[in-house]
């Protein structure tokens, strides 16, 4: 590698001697002088030599910038949310050294999940060891040493960054060994930091281009300090991003010291999954071997749903999951639910403290069948629509409360109608379709309210006339509650509310509304006119019958008719 050239400072040094002459009149008392001059020595003269300045290896230009960055490739097995499991990927990066010891600054998903990392350095065609110190997964960070030494670095810019600013990101974009450069200016200051794969409270927008194979690479200044770390692109708008250095170097400087910052050792990307979004989370792509996720037992492509029981990635950000991460050192035990898409389970463990264990199923992933066909996991049937066209003997029905004199439910003009005219007190009247055996399942109900009077819709799932069931009720007003009954039937008692709360998006009098209860795994999810409402977790019940049903709390007649019911395996 080429360093910086040093120019010599030429350096005169000179050897003078200091003589005192004088002159006048001469004293009598003074001896007589010589009449012949004393012998002068020749005075020594020194050649000019060269010293050369201290050393440093610090770039100061942009054309030297490129021997202080260096290409990252990295092996390993990662698991794609879009291509699946790929045995023996490679892939491409950007890192720039920060001192000459080798030390480097790149992007966590350069790195994380690599089984082997190779580090390129100023057209060299023999890798050189590059192992990493620490990561920050929210901060999309990573520090790395370089075998090797003498290295030319690069400096954090310490002016301010303004939009119009002149700069240039340095890398090696399509996984290419030639280095590339291209200029641009800053052109936004506080772009949004949340993504599907980081969260940081700001970033830079610039337009100076970059590809894959650019990530971690640096964006620098004329004179080749570090203005930010690039990290991403937009290719359908054109604009580049990169983290700002004010965040960078606390970061940074921790890593330095191999303390991991807002980590379990992975590399992920928030994503809303299933037919309805009920499994929001945290797409795991690759882990660390060692890291906090592999040492519970977290695998690439499961899920991370959940985390200190809130969900995650609702809004497609990683911000809440990192929120969390920042608000616990990397020792604190940490509750998780994970869903293993591979298997269709739902686990559930404390990092740094329990292993992952499998509690239960969600229904959500298909299994082939001997025939070649697929089919659901469990053995309940995948679809049904049932728009009430003629009476069959799969329903049943029964009371909770009430007095089977007042309630009127039967199949009239393809509707299931429910008819309670007693309103001197609660009435639960319930019908139960007793065909089939669920696990997972959801159902969605088009209903009519014919009434005047305010009544409730109920949609059940895992329904056992021994152990128990789930239950929604909505209101006409828009209240609603999530019960789980595990009482007796005889006299109603038993019900435990586990949820409850209000919706705006009901529609009142004779409108129809569309509801839908989704029972999966150990969540229960409420939709109301296609808006998702609540969800909460529930261990008690795993399989059972589905119904629907109505009830008049106190008040009468209610009248409600329902056009259809479609039940579902996710």
């Amino acid at each position: 590698m080429k360093g910086k050239l040093l120019i010599p400072i030429l350096i005169l040094m000179l050897a003078t001697l200091a003589c005192n002459l004088t002159g006048g009149n001469t004293p009598t008392d003074v001896p007589d002088q010589p009449t012949t001059a004393p012998a002068v020595e020749t005075p020594v003269v020194v050649e000019p030599v060269d010293t050369p300045e201290p050393v440093s290896g610090a770039v100061d230009n942009i054309d030297d910038v490129q021997g202080a960055v260096f290409q990252i490739i990295g092996t390993g097995t990662i698991n794609d949310v879009e291509q699946g499991e790929i045995l023996n990927a490679e892939w491409g990066g950007t890192g720039f050294f920060i001192d000459s010891s080798g030390i480097g600054v790149t992007n966590n998903h350069v790195v994380a999940g690599a089984a082997l990392l190779k580090a390129y350095v100023n057209g060299e065609s023999e890798p050189r060891t590059i192992r990493v110190l620490g990561t920050s997964e929210c901060a999309d960070l990573a520090v790395v040493q370089v075998e090797g030494d003498d290295f030319p670095y690069l400096e954090w810019y310490d002016g301010t960054v303004k939009t119009g600013l002149d700069v240039y990101a340095a890398g090696f974009p399509l996984v290419e060994p030639e280095y590339n450069l291209t200029k641009g200016i800053v052109s936004k200051t506080n772009a949004d930091g949340q993504t599907y794969w980081s969260s940081l409270s700001y970033i830079y927008g610039h337009d100076a281009k970059i590809n894959g194979g650019n990530s971690g690479g640096p964006l620098v200044t004329t004179e080749g300090k570090v203005v930010g770390v690039n990290y991403m692109s937009r290719a359908s708008v054109d604009q580049q991003f990169a983290i700002p250095t004010d965040l960078a170097i606390p970061i940074v400087n921790k890593l330095k010291d191999k303390q991991n910052i807002a980590s379990l050792g992975m590399s992920g990307s928030a994503i809303v999954f299933g037919p309805n979004g009920e499994y929001p989370g945290i797409w795991v792509e690759s882990t660390t071997t060692g890291g906090i996720a592999d040492k519970a037992g977290i695998e690439p492509g499961d899920i991370i749903h959940e985390v200190e029981d809130i969900l995650v990635a609702l809004d497609g950000t990683m911000k809440e999951y990192c929120d969390i991460l920042r608000g616990h050192d990397t020792t604190d035990p940490i509750k998780v639910v994970v869903y293993r898409y591979g298997t269709d389970e739902i686990l559930e463990g404390t990092l740094n403290s329990d292993d992952l264990e499998v509690t239960g199923y969600a229904g959500l992933a298909d299994v082939v069948t001997d025939d070649g066909g697929t089919t659901t996991t469990g053995e309940s049937e995948p679809f049904r629509l049932e728009e009430f066209d003629e009476y069959s003997d799969w329903w049943t029905w029964f009371l909770t409360y009430g007095d089977e004199t007042f309630a009127d439910i039967y199949f009239d003009e393809g509707r299931m109608k429910f008819d309670l005219t007693d309103g001197s007190s609660d009435t639960y009247a319930y019908l139960i379709y007793e065909e089939y055996i669920y696990d997972d399942v959801y159902l969605h109900a088009l209903v009519e309210n014919r009434g005047k009077n305010t009544n409730s819709v109920s949609l059940i799932c895992r329904y056992d006339d021994v152990k128990g069931w789930y239950e929604v009720n909505i209101g006409s007003d828009g209240l609603y509650n999530i019960f789980r009954f595990d009482g007796d039937l005889d006299t109603g008692d038993g019900y435990t509310m586990l949820t409850s709360g209000g919706s705006t998006k009901i529609r009142t009098g004779k409108e129809y509304n569309e509801y839908t209860f989704s029972c999966e795994g150990n969540n229960l999810t409420l939709w109301i006119n296609g808006t998702q409402t609540n969800t909460i977790r529930d261990n008690s019940f795993r399989e059972g019958m589905i119904g629907i049903g109505v009830s008049s709390y106190g008040v009468a007649p209610i009248n409600v008719e329902f056009e259809s019911l479609e039940i579902g395996v996710p």
